[in-house]
């Protein structure tokens, strides 16, 4: 081969690289067509010893992370946590209450990544710890916004996460022990899930059911039809109504019937 055909090769391979790579305008024009999201709220508290949890004896057990490693010795830090499934701001698998049931892992994907429908109750909390988010709630929401759109999730904001600090409190239980803070009401998860084809629904207090229903006749109703529902959440009452898109970081351990989540809501 000529020096000249060598180089016309060339010529042409260094061409065709250069056209498979976009220019820098091109990549600038991309990341400026990017999503871009005027709000960004973090849905989920911190993890730690002090988080409330619902007292379950000999199953249910307080965080707790001791150090396994550390700079000064080991040149790097870790931790060993000590955990159960449904602790802090954690999502619930329909295998949670029913054999056979979706696992965690299991869970459809684009169901992770839905419209964010919150209903707030807070006014009705501060009276009344035992109200429930109804069926006649849902309605409400839906006159003012209009009908909830499939594949949602429905979350209840009722102020109770002002109360994190104070595990006391936020667990709430009188003297025999029954606890009181808000939830859903059976027929609302049933509707939610049968008329309105929900994705998830969840709660920013320990669980989906008031805290009076020791039977959690709402976790039944709910996962009985193999959605998710998450508990724990943050700061509801800092996103609208309608319009914002939750993410549900949900981890991915086989057979696991719940777990610790990362929410955000974006709009």
């Amino acid at each position: 081969m000529t020096v000249a055909k060598t180089t016309a090769k060339l010529s042409m391979v260094l061409t065709a690289v250069t056209l498979s790579y976009p220019t820098p305008a091109a990549q600038t024009a991309k990341v400026a067509n990017s999503p871009r999201f005027a709000h960004v709220v973090d849905l989920t508290h911190a993890l730690d010893e002090d988080t409330p949890y619902i007292p379950v004896p000999s199953i249910t057990f307080p965080f707790r992370k001791t150090p396994i490693a550390t700079i000064a010795k080991n040149g790097v830090a870790a931790y060993r946590w000590e955990i159960h499934e449904h602790l802090g701001t954690q999502i619930d698998a329909p295998n949670h209450f029913f054999e056979g049931g979706l696992s965690l892992d299991r869970l459809p994907v684009d169901s992770l990544v839905v419209p964010l429908v919150v209903i707030d109750v807070s006014a009705r909390a501060v009276t009344n710890p035992d109200t429930s988010l109804t069926v006649a709630d849902v309605e409400a929401w839906e006159r003012r916004h209009g009908r909830i759109v499939e594949r949602a999730a429905v979350m209840m904001a009722s102020g109770w996460d002002s109360r994190i600090k104070d595990a006391k409190a936020f667990v709430n239980a009188d003297a025999s022990g029954a606890m009181h803070f808000p939830g859903f009401s059976p027929e609302a998860a049933s509707f939610l899930a049968r008329s309105r084809d929900v994705s998830g629904i969840g709660v920013d207090t320990l669980s989906l059911d008031p805290g009076l229903d020791a039977t959690y006749a709402a976790h039944k109703a709910w996962l009985a039809t193999g959605k998710w529902g998450v508990e724990l959440v943050a700061n509801l009452r800092e996103v609208p109504p309608v319009g914002a898109t939750v993410f549900v970081g949900a981890s991915k351990v086989k057979g696991a019937t719940g777990g610790p989540v990362r929410l955000i809501a974006v709009w």
